[in-house]
């Protein structure tokens, strides 16, 4: 039961992290101004034409929130904690993934 609140928020948490502003974008324009961005994860993996690795990531997540929802209202089969437990370590995985992508990005304007 622990577990699955613990799924849960995380899976809230990790989302609400790729939508914090954490990577700062610096360019020189044309006319020689230079010019600041601040952007988050995912404006990052969009910059980069990657957004399958966010949509991967949804995806995961919301097959852990399920089953971590099943196992709130008393299934508590054997296959759903496996779900849920495997669901879980994917999508931290894929979150520190998205992270470390985003970081190594370097988006052209």
């Amino acid at each position: 039961m622990l577990l699955s609140i613990i799924s849960v928020i995380a899976n809230i948490v990790y989302f609400i992290v790729l939508n914090i502003d954490l990577y700062t974008d610096r360019a020189i324009m044309p006319y020689g101004n230079r010019h600041v961005w601040h952007r988050s994860a995912i404006d990052r993996l969009d910059a980069a034409d990657n957004r399958i690795l966010l949509y991967l990531f949804l995806f995961v997540a919301a097959v852990n929130i399920i089953s971590a929802i099943l196992f709130f209202f008393g299934i508590k089969n054997n296959v759903v904690r496996i779900i849920r437990l495997a669901s879980l370590i994917v999508s931290s995985l894929l979150f520190v993934i998205i992270l470390i992508y985003s970081g190594c990005v370097h988006p052209t304007y």
